[in-house]
């Protein structure tokens, strides 16, 4: 017998929790690039200007390239859900066939969802990767390279992947069962076995 328990969030709800996190998202990405970037000696105020006085050239071009950067993002949001579908392929029993991709028209979101439980662990690196990929190995390649358009690209990313940390937030304290996606709203259903 198995015992089913729903962890959703409503999409208002899920929206302003999204929202709350771009505050410390650029804060935890942009400080240690202001303060591994500025000029020594340098205030806050007159680090930031003397960063951007020499990323002015790229955010230039990044600006001169308009639609290419539009596109380039449309691209990395299916990026995103491309990645979570190969992870939960990789952990699902049917691998790619428990796996499907589309669009949600309402949003206009692209999503993949797994049609398997998978075990927790799973289950939440498959939520995670793409932050991971496309988030945090790009704040860490601004960081190294100085580059101003790594860094906000993987800011960008971090912040796209604000309802996966929802969803693994609202996972915590799980370690037992299986996790599935939710086939209608936002969250998965938590499946244990029963031992009675």
């Amino acid at each position: 017998m198995f015992l089913k328990k729903e962890y959703t969030i409503s999409g208002r709800k899920a929206n302003i929790c999204g929202f709350l996190l771009v505050v410390p998202t650029v804060l935890l990405t942009g400080v240690p690039y202001l303060l591994i970037w500025r000029e020594p000696g340098t205030g806050w105020r007159d680090g930031f200007i003397s960063v951007i006085s020499r990323n002015k050239e790229i955010l230039q071009q990044a600006i001169d390239a308009g639609w290419w950067l539009l596109l380039l993002f449309l691209a990395g949001v299916v990026l995103h859900e491309l990645i979570h579908g190969i992870c939960m392929a990789g952990f699902a029993k049917n691998g790619r066939k428990a796996v499907s991709f589309g669009l949600n028209i309402k949003a206009l979101a692209p999503y993949a969802h797994c049609k398997e439980p998978l075990p927790v662990a799973a289950y939440r690196i498959s939520l995670i990767m793409p932050a991971v990929l496309m988030g945090d190995i790009p704040v860490l390649a601004g960081w190294i390279s100085g580059n101003i358009l790594v860094l906000l690209f993987g800011t960008l990313f971090t912040l796209a992947a604000a309802g996966d940390f929802i969803i693994l937030w609202m996972s915590r304290g799980i370690e037992t069962g299986l996790l599935q996606d939710h086939p209608d709203k936002i969250g998965f259903i938590r499946i244990e076995t029963s031992t009675f």
